[in-house]
C-alpha cells in the first residue's frame, strides 16, 4: 500500500489521476476537497490511498483535526505502508511538510517524496530550487524528485522510486517498525 500525503491543494489527486492515468480522483481548486481515504487498487497488486490534506483547507477545525487522526491511523497500522508525501515545488519548506517528513523518518516508512507544480517553477530557479528542496526533505533512504501532473514532466521517474519504495516496504516487514518521537502535523495549527 502506498499513502499520498500532502498539504491541502498540493496536488495529490491531480497527481494520482496522472500517475495511474486515469481521472480516478477527483480533483478541485478548493483546499480540502478530499475528505476520506480514498482507496485505488493498481494492477491487482497493491494500494494507493489518497489522504485528506493536512495544513489548510475550507473545512471546520474539528474536520482537520479528525483528517489528521485518520492519516495517523493509516499510517501506524501494520502492515505500515509506503509513502509518498508531495509538497509544493514552487515553496519554501513548510513548517507542516518538515513535521510530516520528520514523523515518516522515525516511524521509519520507506518514502518518497515529490516536489508538485514543477512545471511552475522557471528554468533559471529549477537548480536552486531542486538544491533547497533536497536541502529540506532529500535523505539517502528518502529520494525526491520534482514532478508535473499537468506536462508529466518526470512522472516515470517518480512511478520507479515509489515502486521501489514498496519493494523496499515489502523487504523490510519482518523487522519491527519503530516507534515515532514526532508527532503528524497538527492541522488545528495551520492558519
Amino acid at each position: 500500500m502506498v499513502a499520498v500525503l500532502g498539504r491541502s491543494n498540493v496536488g495529490k489527486s491531480s497527481l494520482l489521476n496522472a500517475l495511474l492515468r486515469v481521472k480516478a480522483a477527483r480533483v478541485s481548486q478548493t483546499p480540502g476537497r478530499t475528505q476520506a481515504l480514498y482507496w485505488y487498487r493498481v494492477d491487482d497488486r497493491f494500494y494507493v490511498v489518497d489522504c485528506p490534506g493536512y495544513g489548510y483547507a475550507k473545512t471546520a477545525k474539528v474536520s482537520r483535526i479528525l483528517f489528521s487522526e485518520m492519516i495517523e491511523a493509516l499510517l501506524t497500522t501494520d502492515p505500515h505502508p509506503a509513502a509518498l508525501l508531495l509538497v509544493d515545488g514552487r515553496l519554501e519548506a513548510q513548517e507542516s511538510d518538515r513535521s510530516m517528513a520528520l514523523f515518516l523518518h522515525e516511524t521509519g516508512l520507506s518514502t518518497v517524496v515529490a516536489a508538485t507544480k514543477w512545471d511552475a517553477v522557471k528554468p533559471s530557479q529549477r537548480v536552486r530550487r531542486l538544491r533547497e528542496l533536497t536541502k529540506e526533505y532529500g535523505l539517502p533512504d528518502r529520494p525526491l524528485q520534482p514532478v508535473s501532473s499537468e506536462t508529466g514532466e518526470n512522472l516515470p521517474a517518480l512511478s520507479r522510486l515509489v515502486s521501489a519504495a514498496l519493494q523496499s516496504r515489502a523487504e523490510s516487514r519482518s523487522e519491527p517498525p519503530r516507534k515515532s518521537t514526532a508527532e503528524p502535523p497538527d492541522p488545528s495549527k495551520e492558519p
